[in-house]
């Protein structure tokens, strides 16, 4: 499974847990059931739940600025398992991870379906119930807590042999994970290798920016625009900007004067050629 953790500065604990819970994705099986696991909490509402995580954060014992007050962890499988995964088995894994994740801090975790994946939210304090210890994890931690939560996945679920990630293998071109898993299942370049061979093929062959554009729309590539300026192109349905591929104005701008100084030495050997064939006549 692939796990994502995202912090939060701000203590939008009840924001979070809104999304969790109302949100259009939330998943629920034929029946109509889903689950809520709350661990170190009380009661059955976000109005209780929130209360709680703020109260806990008095215990907290180095308070700064910037610190965590909680963490959006998700979970989620590769849809190529879609005919194989349950509720049953989403929450024994999410419960799992708790254990693994440490057992002293506050957390709700509810299940969500989207573009054909399954996976689930957790909202975790940013520090243990009632110790005021951190629940931050080094590079290390977390990468120990991906294999732990993997491995009691492949023990417990093989026939979810899809959604088992590379953890800790480094990657050249540093792919995200989501990125080499489908290059790992399907054996084709991801959507962003696709474009970025495309770009620097019309980037080679361009004079300058204006060019690029063109040969860009000449492969059958389309664009698009922000604030009147052409920003990057679109492909199966993905936004792909072309200063986070690596064409920026700088690169454009050494395009046009590596262009320039091509055409002045071209004009250069015309003249004289001409100097040349006058001298013959």
């Amino acid at each position: 499974m692939i796990i994502k953790i995202k912090s939060h500065k701000r203590p939008s604990f009840n924001r979070v847990l809104e999304y969790m819970i109302n949100n259009k994705d939330r998943l629920f099986d034929n029946k109509g059931n889903s689950f809520v696991i709350t661990h170190n909490l009380k009661g059955n509402n976000i109005k209780s739940w929130v209360k709680q995580y703020e109260q806990n954060e008095q215990y907290r014992l180095r308070s700064r600025k910037d610190s965590v007050k909680l963490t959006h962890e998700i979970l989620s499988w590769h849809n190529k398992d879609r005919e194989n995964i349950t509720l049953a088995k989403m929450e024994k894994m999410a419960r799992e991870y708790i254990k693994h994740r440490n057992q002293k801090g506050i957390y709700v975790a509810i299940p969500h379906f989207d573009k054909d994946h399954f996976h689930v939210h957790i909202c975790s304090s940013g520090i243990e119930y009632k110790t005021g210890k951190s629940l931050r994890l080094s590079k290390q931690e977390l990468q120990k807590l991906k294999k732990g939560i993997q491995q009691y996945q492949i023990e417990q679920f093989p026939e979810l042999s899809n959604s088992i990630v590379k953890h800790g293998v480094k990657n050249k071109q540093r792919l995200s994970e989501k990125e080499y898993q489908a290059k790992l299942r399907t054996g084709r370049a991801t959507n962003k290798e696709e474009i970025l061979k495309t770009l620097n093929d019309c980037f080679k062959q361009a004079k300058n920016k204006e060019s690029f554009f063109g040969l860009i729309k000449k492969v059958g590539l389309e664009t698009y625009n922000r604030n009147g300026q052409v920003t990057g192109v679109l492909h199966n349905n993905y936004k792909f900007r072309f200063n986070r591929l690596g064409f920026n104005e700088k690169n454009f701008d050494e395009l046009s004067k590596v262009s320039k100084r091509e055409q002045e030495i071209g004009t250069t050997r015309d003249k004289s050629k001409d100097r040349g064939i006058n001298r013959n006549r």
